[in-house]
């Protein structure tokens, strides 16, 4: 009997060092690798709304009802930054043609724990959050950069909120009233941004579950004398050579509640509890196994004399 407790003994004492080995192991290594962008990211979001662009040609502006589909995939990582390819492209909902003004692509290098961009990196320079952390801070905000602006902005908070039953945080993004300047490019001219994006973030795991946005651009043309339009004085007015109004649609948003609901309560488990829970089971059966290795042994009680009988007084 001795020597089955002390084989039990034994193997209590090495499944309680194994589970505290991997315990260590998980938290310092397993989780936090798991945690990170991943190095496979190959993520489609769709935004659907309005499109307003002005017509060179007609002096007009043209309404289209859009689905945008912003497109990111990892095409490169390692063990802190993960380079990101991002496109952006637009169909008419009406016609399903591409408009292929619209099209944007961009590459982007993020930091894989703290979402932010790596300043350097990618194809341009960019500071600012890529996307929200995870355990995002109540009350706090985030310079966030958004494709297509020429600065970063503030996601700044502006409380809580339920969506679909799930708690989350809304943040606000705008650009001052007076616009942010475009500079001029290549073949655009100077621009004048308006902006506000509002986002509803679960905060443990930094997903936005909705986002919607409204963007305005302007620009001065040249517009000539009515009178005299060769030889009339040249005036300039703004107008407006884009605008959008666009928010996640249905399918985007069922998407993001999934992961937000599973991180919600992944995220804790991984972190927190299930090191917690191994590293006290490791500790328990550890403990139980020294107390079985090293426990004497019982000694069985001596035995009687001969003729001797246990609580029997001997007779001549």
């Amino acid at each position: 009997m001795g020597k089955r407790k002390r084989t039990i003994g034994v193997v209590l004492a090495v499944l309680g060092v194994v589970l505290v080995v991997f315990g260590a192991v998980w938290v310092t290594v397993i989780f936090p690798g798991i945690s990170k962008i991943p190095a496979n990211l190959n993520v489609s979001t769709y935004q659907e709304g309005t499109v307003t662009l002005f017509d060179a040609d007609t002096q007009q502006a043209v309404v289209y009802n859009v689905i945008n589909t912003r497109y990111t995939k990892a095409v490169r990582s390692t063990a802190d930054t993960v380079y990101v390819a991002e496109d952006n492209t637009f169909v008419n909902a009406d016609t399903g043609e591409d408009i292929p003004a619209l099209r944007t692509s961009l590459l982007q290098a993020v930091d894989r724990v703290g979402r932010g961009q790596v300043p350097g990196h990618g194809d341009k320079d960019r500071a600012g959050q890529f996307a929200f952390p995870r355990n995002v801070e109540a009350g706090k905000d985030y310079p966030f950069w958004i494709t297509g602006n020429p600065v970063v902005l503030d996601a700044k908070y502006t409380g809580e909120d339920k969506f679909e039953g799930l708690t989350v945080y809304v943040y606000e993004v705008a650009t001052p009233e007076e616009g942010v300047t475009v500079p001029a490019g290549l073949y655009t001219p100077e621009q004048q941004l308006y902006q506000r994006v509002e986002m509803w973030v679960e905060p443990v795991s930094g997903t936005p579950v909705y986002v919607e946005s409204a963007n305005t651009r302007t620009t001065k043309i040249p517009v000539p004398d009515e009178l005299f339009p060769t030889t009339g004085p040249m005036t300039y007015e703004e107008v407006t050579i884009y605008a959008d109004d666009l928010a996640f649609n249905q399918e985007t948003v069922d998407m993001m509640l999934k992961d937000a609901r599973f991180y919600h309560w992944g995220v804790p488990w991984g972190a927190t509890y299930l090191p917690l829970l191994v590293f006290v089971l490791g500790g328990l059966m550890l403990l139980a196994g020294v107390v079985l290795v090293t426990r004497r042994a019982e000694v069985p009680a001596a035995a009687g004399l001969p003729g001797e009988m246990t609580g029997v007084v001997p007779t001549k």
